[in-house]
């Protein structure tokens, strides 16, 4: 029996774990790659194109992804979230995943800790806590939601440093 919930409990942890498939490590690896190879790679991840913005002089453009939800409209509920941030003229990019799952949340800062990313900077903004990580040459932005009810989201978005000023100051 004592085996038997062992077995139960760890499936149940796994399917957490896994249940959006993109480690903190390929969104690194993400947040540097083309907007037709970011589409080729969450594609192959079960990740369903669902919405682009065309940049403009003003804004980036972007491109929204869901997870495991190929009939996924604008206003349906979904668990995972990615957007990917562009700009041609400004040759920057960057990717943020959003969610509602405190577990990933919890996963994808122990990666961030064990990939020796270091607190760099914090505030508020909109009533969210935002928190920067540096980790050589990376930017790691966390937005953690007030009083996390799960109708709110957790946010970690990828970038370079120099992309990342060029994209939060386009913003």
């Amino acid at each position: 029996m004592k085996k038997l919930t062992l077995l139960v409990m760890m499936l149940f942890a796994t399917s957490i774990m896994t249940s959006q498939n993109v480690t903190v490590g390929e969104f690194l690896k993400l947040s540097k790659m083309s907007l037709g190879e970011i589409q080729e790679v969450l594609t192959e991840k079960n990740w369903h194109f669902y919405q682009g913005v065309d940049e403009t002089k003003e804004v980036f453009g972007n491109v929204k992804f869901v997870f495991d939800r190929p009939g996924f409209k604008v206003g349906d509920a979904a668990k995972y979230f990615i957007i990917y941030y562009y700009s041609e003229d400004e040759n920057a990019n960057a990717i943020e995943m959003s969610f509602r799952t405190k577990q990933i949340f919890d996963s994808f800062t122990e990666q961030l800790d064990n990939l020796d990313f270091k607190l760099f900077s914090s505030k508020t903004d909109s009533g969210n806590i935002i928190k920067v990580y540096k980790h050589n040459g990376m930017i790691a932005e966390i937005t953690i939601p007030p009083n996390f009810d799960g109708m709110s989201s957790y946010k970690f978005m990828f970038a370079t440093k120099k992309d990342y000023k060029k994209i939060r100051s386009s913003n």
